[in-house]
């Protein structure tokens, strides 16, 4: 084939080429951060949403690793000590421990010269504090998992107002004309979901290991409520 058709041929491509090329230098460059902003102010309850649910997620599962802490030696030596009849040595050594089973079983060691039933009442309505504290602000994680991808949404109607209006302003079906509402529709969605996403992901983690400190707080409190009733019979026939 004669080279020069090819040239011929090839020269309308190279000017198309030359032309993208200064079509995009002339594009500004943008940052992230000026993308984000595009979402506008719908951005900013979602963005304080995430830094609520970053709190709690981050506070909650301090306080569960302090208060649910697992500790055999420590719930071995309350046992023996109770066993031994030295119940305010024992009751001293659950005051000195953070842990959410120390306090329960501190209760009723607190009411060891009652009944078993209001021993056992004492360790319930104790349980039933921790529990709440365990539980506490939780909520708010519910709520940031439902509110923020309804932000997002939120967010996603302003984009589609905002083009139908430029559109009609402009009467003009440009892609810069429908870029900005776009920009909102999908930056707001993707931020809603992201948050929800953590949220959601936060309450249902922190939720199990609340479920195994309850089981653990269940579990010791009985073992030491075994050994009270033990330590009471023994008493009782050496009388």
């Amino acid at each position: 084939m004669n080279p020069f058709i090819l040239l011929q041929a090839a020269t309308p491509v190279v000017e198309m080429v030359d032309q993208t090329a200064q079509v995009v230098e002339t594009i500004p460059e943008e940052s992230y951060f000026s993308l984000i902003l595009k979402g506008g102010w719908i951005l900013l309850p979602i963005f304080l949403l995430s830094l609520l649910a970053i709190y709690v997620i981050i506070n909650k599962w301090l306080v569960i690793s302090r208060l649910g802490k697992k500790d055999t030696v420590w719930l071995s030596r309350v046992v023996e000590l109770v066993h031994e009849g030295k119940v305010d040595k024992a009751l001293k050594f659950c005051v000195e421990r953070p842990y959410a089973s120390a306090k329960v079983i501190a209760a009723g060691l607190k009411d060891v010269e009652l009944s078993d039933s209001e021993i056992q009442e004492s360790m319930e309505v104790e349980a039933r504090l921790q529990i709440n504290q365990l539980e506490n602000q939780m909520n708010w994680l519910g709520i940031t998992a439902s509110i923020a991808p309804m932000l997002g949404f939120l967010g996603t109607i302003f984009g589609v107002i905002k083009i139908f209006y430029d559109i009609a302003k402009t009467n003009d079906l440009a892609i810069d004309t429908i870029s900005t509402g776009l920009y909102q529709k999908m930056i707001c969605s993707g931020a809603g979901l992201l948050v929800g996403i953590v949220a959601y992901a936060g309450y249902y983690i922190l939720n199990g290991r609340i479920d195994k400190v309850v089981v653990n707080i269940d579990k010791e409190s009985n073992e030491v409520l075994k050994a009270i009733r033990a330590y009471k019979k023994g008493t009782t026939e050496a009388a």
